[in-house]
């Protein structure tokens, strides 16, 4: 963690029906010779393996990147967030998991769980899950 941050988590896709959802469809494309299908398999795979879910709390706001989505960090300055809480959720809750939008939310997720929903005046609440989402409140609570 650098100077500047207080917080800082990173999150990659850890579930393992992911991987064995993958590793089947991979030995089907084996054994049905299928090398174009194999191919894009391990792309697949290796875009699951690169995705990774940061997010930094710093002295000016809430930072969060979704690589290799995103090439720099999405800013959410603390004069913007009117509150922050604990909030729980599944994969039925923004259709799956990754970055998800709702007419009322723009959500950061690599599995289901619990997150931080930052409230936002006039502008759509953002979610962000969170292995240490009580952590990453008290953080951005001292803050506001």
């Amino acid at each position: 963690m650098g100077t500047s941050e207080t917080f800082e988590e990173t999150q990659r896709f850890g579930q393992p029906w992911i991987w064995l959802l993958i590793g089947a469809v991979g030995i089907v494309s084996v054994i049905a010779s299928a090398g174009v299908g194999l191919v894009i398999v391990v792309a697949i795979a290796a875009l699951f393996w690169l995705v990774r879910l940061t997010t930094e709390v710093r002295e000016d706001g809430v930072y969060v990147r979704f690589a290799p989505f995103h090439r720099s960090f999405r800013e959410i300055r603390f004069d913007e967030i009117e509150s922050c809480e604990v909030t729980e959720f599944d994969l039925l809750t923004y259709g799956g998991i990754g970055i998800r939008w709702t007419p009322s939310t723009i959500a950061y997720m690599t599995a289901r769980g619990r997150g931080v929903e930052l409230q936002r005046d006039g502008e759509k609440s953002v979610v962000i899950g969170s292995q240490r989402a009580d952590e990453l409140v008290a953080e951005i609570d001292g803050r506001l």
